[in-house]
């Protein structure tokens, strides 16, 4: 019997206002690099995405994507929490507000949990919330 695909959780779809834009702010704040740019279709379905992923992982890694249909209404932010687990919760929260982001809840510490968290919205208004394991 032929080996299957690797099955399991592969990609997170976010879509934006400007995939350009947010692609610079997710690169910078978590070092995302671009896996492949896809533009699409025509009228309504036409679609302008950008794949990212940990660089040179291709595929092997989840995805995160961001895409943007031009001639649909963009959705309001807040139809998800993406969630990215960092060496440094203070240091990324610097290079968001850096690269146009800001804070939602200030980073605090929650020994009970071994965790240190901060929610931050990415320059489109979307929830991110980042971790430090203690």
């Amino acid at each position: 019997m032929a080996e299957s695909a690797q099955t399991g959780f592969g990609f997170t779809k976010l879509i934006v206002s400007d995939v350009d834009s947010l692609f610079a702010f997710y690169a910078k704040v978590f070092d995302l690099a671009e896996v492949a740019r896809v533009r699409q279709g025509e009228g309504e379905d036409e679609l302008d995405e950008i794949i990212m992923g940990a660089a040179g992982q291709g595929y092997s890694t989840p995805s995160l994507v961001i895409q943007r249909y031009p001639n649909r209404p963009v959705p309001v932010p807040g139809e998800a929490t993406l969630g990215f687990v960092v060496q440094d919760v203070d240091a990324t929260v610097a290079t968001a507000l850096a690269a146009g982001g800001s804070i939602h809840r200030p980073a605090k510490a929650e020994p009970q949990h071994g965790v240190k968290v901060a929610f931050i919205k990415d320059s489109d208004g979307h929830l991110i919330e980042v971790v430090q394991m203690l």
